[in-house]
């Protein structure tokens, strides 16, 4: 909905203060491709970012978002034919060390946090005098 809302306040906003630069650009092939592009290249991308989110969590979408500044390194070596400075490679692997350590040992973590809720859940139970909470709600029911 924030999207939406969002489209909506900017859609208002370009008629009113941007109207007259609208209305002089002249949609050739060579402008409104790009412009479509990257239209469609921010929609992909604040669409997935909640699921990434989801899955992964802020500290992986960071990491992630490091890496794009090497996306423009190897465009800048393999298209432009350009040689970049030694240090961009140490970032690169840097970067990239980040994202192995940081996904390979979440996992580890959560599998440590769902046994202490199992632990949890078991003391509760222990307090209640062996009752699991379903039990407890068809007493409250009855």
């Amino acid at each position: 909905m924030l999207g939406l809302f969002g489209a909506i306040v900017s859609s208002i906003q370009i008629t009113i203060l941007e109207r007259a630069e609208i209305k002089a650009i002249r949609w050739t092939a060579g402008a409104a491709v790009p412009f479509f592009g990257f239209a469609a290249a921010m929609f992909l991308f604040y669409s997935s970012v909640p699921i990434l989110l989801k899955l992964s969590g802020a500290t992986m979408l960071n990491l992630s978002l490091l890496t794009s500044d090497m996306w423009a390194v190897l465009i800048r070596i393999f298209a432009y034919h350009e040689k970049v400075d030694w240090l961009y490679y140490i970032a690169f692997a840097a970067v990239a060390i980040g994202l192995i350590i940081y996904s390979g040992g979440e996992k580890e973590v959560e599998l440590q946090r769902a046994d202490e809720e199992v632990e949890r859940s078991k003391h509760f139970d222990e307090e209640r005098g062996g009752q699991t909470s379903s039990d407890l709600k068809a007493a409250e029911r009855n």
